[in-house]
């Protein structure tokens, strides 16, 4: 498995990735399908030439993706959200996925970050589990992060420091 940071250039298998996603797993991801799909061009290349984004490649197929975002205020930046986090059902179980928190553990690192935070679905025991495993440890409930057809879905706040 390839892990490399994506650009503009994989824009078409981001977006159909993207939209795989939150097809499969609507309470995994903040946007609707609908905000997904209409995501402009422009939004998308600005989003992948960030460098906030990494991919995972069985070959040249992107077959995963996730985000790393690092708190841009001073007495914050020792701080980054993962996020998003997605591999494709077709390639779950097959190390993509650890392969993409390795990546984002070493960009985190080489950025200075001292912890790491994500939102997971309450009801998603398997990403719970695969966070608990990379050293995730669950600190707070979000009750209704997000309201998918008009049920509310709470997440859990989980953090990792990488400093201990």
């Amino acid at each position: 498995m390839k892990v490399r940071a994506l650009t503009e250039a994989d824009a078409d298998a981001y977006c159909a990735l993207h939209v795989e996603g939150v097809t499969n797993y609507p309470t995994a991801f903040l946007r609707s399908l609908d905000e997904v799909r209409n995501t402009s061009e422009e939004m998308t290349a600005r989003t992948l030439n960030s460098g906030k984004m990494i991919g995972a490649f069985a070959g040249d197929t992107l077959v995963g993706f996730a985000g790393l975002a690092q708190n841009g205020f001073a007495s914050a930046k020792h701080r980054a959200l993962v996020g998003p986090f997605y591999v494709s059902v077709e390639f779950q179980g097959q190390g993509a996925a650890q392969a993409l928190m390795d990546a984002l553990v070493i960009r985190a690192q080489e950025l200075g970050v001292l912890q790491l935070e994500l939102y997971v679905w309450s009801g998603n025991p398997r990403a719970q589990r695969f966070y608990m495993r990379n050293g995730f440890v669950q600190t707070g409930v979000i009750p209704r992060s997000v309201i998918i057809d008009g049920q509310p879905c709470d997440d859990f706040f989980m953090v990792r420091a990488l400093d201990r």
